[in-house]
């Protein structure tokens, strides 16, 4: 009787092949025949799975943003404060590369490098960083809207903030991939975070003239009269 295969398992198991691949060759070097021996599987075989190279690459960018999403979500929807979800948030974003989640931080710079490289090219292999970056602000931007209607962060474009702090992490990632002994990125992280809160938030002492007034409940009196 024939094994039955699941289709899906098997795919993700060659995507985790194809990015230990990516760690040590590269996205642009990387060839479908290298991705096959990594995953112990026969270069035909991996057509079963992918139709192309440039589907792979599709592909394993996308599972590779879906994990680190999935991780930094997590913990946003952990915190309570919108002050914590925006510390919360920056940091586990930063964190995800110091654990070394397939070599996330080296093959995230590598993908976006070839795909700025591809741009206007015949390739199939094309990146929508638009649409990438916008994901980015999307985890952002409602815990600004929420502590400017908590009264605790000042008046602010949202969209604009969140791009600062997303430009302020993907520098702070680049310093580390220069000099990973002595960049201490998640220290580094902290300080950038704890500044980017003293400029938007509201001193405690003003936070309450700031909150939203809730319109008083009548007395009996009031009812009555």
């Amino acid at each position: 009787m024939a094994r039955i295969v699941d289709k899906k398992a098997k795919q993700k198991e060659i995507l985790q092949a194809a990015m230990r691949v990516f760690a040590r060759k590269g996205v642009a070097n990387t060839k479908m025949i290298d991705v096959a021996r990594e995953a112990g599987i026969g270069k035909g075989t991996i057509y079963e799975y992918f139709s192309s190279r440039e589907q792979m690459l599709h592909m394993a960018f996308s599972y590779l943003l879906h994990r680190i999403k999935k991780l930094v979500v997590q913990r946003i929807d952990a915190a309570m404060d919108p002050r914590e979800k925006i510390r919360t948030g920056v940091l586990a974003y930063l964190d995800v590369a110091t654990m070394k989640i397939e070599d996330y931080a080296d093959i995230l710079m590598d993908f976006w490098a070839q795909s700025v490289r591809q741009r206007g090219s015949q390739s199939d292999f094309s990146i929508d960083l638009q649409h990438i970056y916008q994901d980015y602000r999307d985890l952002v931007v409602p815990a600004l809207e929420e502590g400017i209607q908590q009264g605790l962060f000042r008046p602010m474009d949202p969209e604009k903030v969140a791009s600062a702090l997303i430009a302020t992490c993907e520098g702070l990632l680049l310093q580390w991939l220069a000099d990973r002994e002595n960049f201490d990125l998640m220290a580094h992280g902290q300080a950038a975070v704890a500044l980017f809160l003293e400029a938007f938030q509201i001193p405690a002492n003003s936070q309450q003239n700031n909150r939203p007034t809730m319109p008083a409940e009548s007395t009996q009196v009031d009812r009555l009269s």
